[in-house]
């Protein structure tokens, strides 16, 4: 027997990337920075989310995003367009866990911004967008 399952909290490094494979399922792409242990290290994790976990990511995620992810690891190959061969270990998320309030977002992009915060209006913490994942299809292929 055998266990494939990650757990990881960090933010988003830029804005989620959205594509839609051929057939139409929709998928959003993005770097999770991740602590490690020693202070001062971080971890860079591609992170792929499929369907409503897809769209729900896009419609609501940006970069510095404090999120939750709960999924699996996978690997995967391809021929690049050189000819050589390619492979790449990334993590499909299953579940994406909104760990700050809407209007903490707010008040971290008006501060990278170098603006003021928005208006505080006390919204909910957090949101889960999950059970998204898809293994009927190569998105990537």
């Amino acid at each position: 027997m055998s266990i494939n399952s990650v757990v990881l909290t960090g933010r988003l490094t830029a804005d989620p990337e959205i594509k839609f494979t051929p057939s139409g399922t929709q998928i959003a792409q993005f770097r999770l920075a991740v602590d490690r242990m020693k202070k001062g290290e971080a971890d860079f994790l591609p992170i792929v989310a499929f369907e409503k976990t897809a769209e729900l990511v896009g419609q609501y995620l940006g970069k510095g995003s404090l999120v939750g992810v709960e999924g699996r690891a996978q690997s995967r190959s391809w021929e690049g367009n050189d000819g050589k061969k390619r492979s790449a270990v990334e993590f499909v998320a299953m579940k994406v866990t909104f760990l700050e309030t809407k209007a903490e977002a707010e008040k971290r992009k008006a501060e990278d911004s170098g603006g003021a915060p928005a208006g505080d209006d006390g919204g909910e913490e957090g949101g889960t967008a999950g059970d998204g994942g898809s293994d009927q299809e190569d998105p990537f292929g």
